[in-house]
């Protein structure tokens, strides 16, 4: 493989994972500033970031060339999924809703997991991409199994979730354009 298509690669890759992060910070600071927010807005903003989670991640699954991880794809139509059943069916309960967020979260990082292992070979940082995967079937955990804490009470936790998962996506993807950048990409960092 040449370098160049390396380099373009790892670009790609790491815009896609700049998108995704910005994504999922704004989502965590939108929950954070309106607390009084109902389920309903909720349900609808999580709605929206799924979905664009999802369709970043298989535009970037689709436009890459070569081989291709299939988790990659397998997250991004699951967080779509996700984002779907919240719009479609917006009226859902506070219970529900949190069952729906720790489901998707649990197979998210569970692919995220998948992933991580499937590039560590090619990218020098993939253990951020485990830690991510790692916290997020914890975090949907947390929901399936305890979901009568109640949606405002799990405000915060989601909020936090969404920034750390946010941040650990846009390093994760500063990392990939920098080393997309670098004259020397090399394809066994770790």
């Amino acid at each position: 493989m040449s370098d160049a298509l390396v380099q373009q690669l790892f670009k790609g890759s790491g815009t896609a994972l700049i998108v995704r992060g910005i994504a999922a910070v704004l989502f965590g600071i939108l929950v954070v500033v309106w607390p009084g927010v109902s389920v309903l807005a909720l349900v609808v903003l999580f709605g929206i970031y799924a979905i664009v989670d999802g369709v970043t991640n298989i535009a970037h699954y689709v436009k890459r060339k070569g081989r291709r991880p299939v988790w990659q794809i397998v997250g991004g139509v699951i967080s779509v999924f996700a984002g779907l059943a919240a719009l479609v069916w917006p009226g859902i309960t506070a219970l529900s809703l949190a069952f729906v967020i720790g489901l998707w979260a649990v197979i998210l990082g569970v692919s995220q997991i998948a992933l991580a292992f499937e590039v560590r070979k090619t990218v020098g940082q993939w253990w951020l991409w485990l830690i991510t995967g790692v916290v997020t079937p914890l975090f949907g955990l947390f929901l399936v199994v305890l979901p009568g804490a109640g949606i405002l009470s799990l405000l915060g936790l989601l909020s936090s979730f969404a920034i750390l998962f946010g941040i650990l996506l846009v390093v994760s993807g500063a990392g990939l354009r920098r080393l997309g950048g670098s004259s020397g990409a090399r394809l066994s960092m770790g």
